[in-house]
């Protein structure tokens, strides 16, 4: 094995690790070594991107495309990274030139799913996402975000069902627990939504989202210490700034009166 080969191995399992410094250190030895490498530069460009530095990330992508001028996967970085910079529009044009090139690209369908999703655009994510889970149907969040489509376009049922394949497919994915919690309250099912936003919390302490829900769902039963320690988990979470912290403290300042 040559030399930067190691580098780029050692890198990709350092990034498996999500131990994305390591990561970045490797891929910079083996772009150092081999500057002509398609596979170190886009990999770098993912260590970057998962490190919040979404300039040097794009750059990096662009480094990728050089070398291999019909790379899906340096467009698909391209995406993920203007989309994470909220330039969506141009995002979603990176998404379909990754698309163009391997249509059969699950993650390339669902990153484009997911930015239409945060754009509100329900019909053409619920097409997208239906293609990436077509193309990879145990892809979790793509049935949470076909989820959150189905919710926005009050179809209960459906998004129920999404919600549950996706933590059927992974149990602490919190926003999809989070989600079917939100699915059945529509449907008035608030003991089991209960449940589920109890799950969304028990996966990950800090989804003050589900707090929140947990919280208003607890005092629609009646239950009122214990809707006041959800709140008081919002606060414990958020900063006076955050639009959620208000929330709380003008729920909690209810009971006090």
């Amino acid at each position: 094995m040559s030399e930067d080969a190691d580098w780029l191995t050692q890198g990709l399992e350092a990034m498996r690790l999500c131990e994305y410094e390591r990561a970045l250190t490797c891929f910079d030895e083996a772009v150092a070594l081999q500057p002509e490498s398609h596979a170190a530069w886009y990999s770098r460009g993912m260590a970057l991107y998962n490190l919040g530095d979404d300039r040097a990330a794009l750059e990096a992508f662009r480094r990728a495309s050089v070398q291999q001028p019909r790379s899906h996967l340096a467009w698909y970085g391209h995406g993920v990274t203007l989309a994470e910079l909220g330039q969506r529009e141009v995002a979603l044009a990176a998404f379909d030139q990754a698309i163009a090139l391997e249509p059969q690209s699950h993650l390339a369908w669902l990153a484009k799913g997911m930015a239409l999703v945060d754009m509100q655009r329900w019909e053409e994510a619920t097409t997208a996402l239906h293609e990436a889970l077509a193309r990879h149907a145990g892809a979790a969040q793509a049935w949470y975000g076909l989820g959150i489509t189905h919710l926005q376009s009050n179809r209960e049922a459906e998004a129920l069902d999404a919600f549950e394949h996706s933590v059927a497919l992974q149990a602490d994915f919190d926003l999809a627990w989070y989600g079917k919690g939100l699915a059945l309250l529509q449907a008035h099912r608030t003991q089991e939504a209960l449940e589920a936003l109890t799950a969304a919390t028990t996966a990950n302490p800090q989804c003050t989202l589900a707090w929140m829900r947990q919280g208003d769902t607890l005092e629609q039963l009646g239950r009122y210490d214990a809707a006041c320690a959800a709140y008081e988990q919002v606060l414990q979470h958020t900063t006076p700034a955050e639009p959620l912290h208000a929330q709380a403290q003008r729920q909690l300042q209810r009971f006090r009166l």
